[in-house]
């Protein structure tokens, strides 16, 4: 049996002996490698792996923040902007308001002063009227002194002079 040579020996019990020793020897070294080296490493590997558990953990819960911190900004925006729009909105009605007001306002006052340029008008033209009667009375009463004898006196034929002037206004 040369299949077992493994060591300088001539008979098969001595390769079988060689054989189960170095079976032992490698036994012990796996025993050996798994307690000093095995275990450390694996919990190493353990802790490294729960590292990674923990940081994915973690990225993933700042993702989820930046993702809700992004919907409540989108939110404060949105709302923003529609205050401003209301504001707009607002200040646009505000001033169409004003606008008409002031409009009312100067539309009543050019009435007002239309209306009391038209009751002065009237009121310079009867005056204009009156002066115009007060001197063509005076006038005609001149002219009638001179052209009638002393029979009537003056202030007869003043009353007279303005009764004609108003029944020759009248019609």
């Amino acid at each position: 049996m040369e299949f077992l040579i493994l060591g300088a020996t001539d008979t098969v019990p001595a390769a079988i002996g060689n054989s189960l020793i170095q079976l032992a020897a490698f036994i012990v070294l796996l025993v050996a490698l798994s307690y000093f080296v095995w275990k450390p490493l694996k919990k190493v590997m353990d802790e490294r792996e729960q590292l990674i558990h923990s940081e994915i953990d973690d990225a993933e819960q700042r993702r989820m923040e930046a993702v809700n911190l992004k919907e409540e900004n989108e939110a404060v925006l949105r709302n923003t902007q529609a205050e401003i729009s209301e504001m707009m909105d607002n200040a646009k009605e505000q001033a169409k308001k004003e606008q008409e007001a002031i409009i009312h306002d100067a539309n009543t006052r050019a009435n007002q002063m239309m209306e009391d340029a038209k009751a002065d008008i009237e009121r310079e033209k009867q005056k204009a009227i009156r002066d115009i009667n007060d001197q063509v009375a005076d006038i005609s009463v001149l002219i009638a002194e001179k052209m009638i004898s002393k029979e009537i006196n003056k202030q007869d034929q003043k009353d007279l002079v303005a009764r004609y002037l108003q029944e020759a206004g009248g019609k």
